[in-house]
């Protein structure tokens, strides 16, 4: 909900003001984080369990802290900035430098995969989709990301992604995401 959502940044907000320009961290607003968790939920949790896990959110701890608690024990969240792993056991180092050095039980583990990277460059985004290729179920998954719309050709060709819309709130970002 939206108003988890406003905790989770309120709780955090201080820890990150000082890391935010050197890991290039921005947070989505609440009700963002609120929209892409509820698109999340639509997508990816199930009560069947045929994946390991649920959903991984490469990059996105806004929106896997935002989660509840049990949807939190079926996800993982893969990012570089390891303060957020204290007391979190969801959470898994991830640099984006080595897209596969992950803990092999996480490969094909998931139904799904949230992307949103540090930087938007394509030899970055080709190092995200590699990542995301690695965790899916190996009969494929459902890919949710932002980014700018220069970068949807890429993501078309490599992940079937196609352009939404919906316009994410990232305060403080000096450009325009797409979903």
């Amino acid at each position: 909900t939206a108003q988890t959502a406003a905790a989770w940044l309120s709780a955090h907000l201080e820890d990150h003001v000082e890391a935010a320009a050197d890991l290039n961290q921005y947070w989505y607003s609440a009700s963002t984080i609120a929209t892409l968790c509820d698109l999340v939920r639509e997508q990816c949790f199930r009560s069947d369990h045929s994946c390991a896990l649920d959903c991984a959110f490469l990059s996105t701890p806004s929106l896997f802290f935002a989660l509840t608690p049990a949807e939190r024990a079926r996800s993982r969240v893969l990012d570089f900035d390891e303060a957020l792993g204290v007391g979190e056991p969801g959470f898994v180092r991830y640099d984006f430098h080595e897209p596969t050095a992950l803990p092999p039980a996480l490969a094909g583990a998931f139904r799904c995969v949230v992307i949103d990277p540090p930087f938007i460059t394509v030899d970055v985004w080709r190092r995200y989709i590699e990542t995301a290729r690695h965790l899916l179920q190996p009969s494929g998954g459902v890919v949710i990301l932002t980014t700018v719309i220069e970068n949807a050709g890429l993501l078309a060709e490599t992940l079937g992604a196609t352009p939404h819309t919906y316009l994410p709130s990232i305060p403080n970002l000096p450009y325009q995401y797409a979903l």
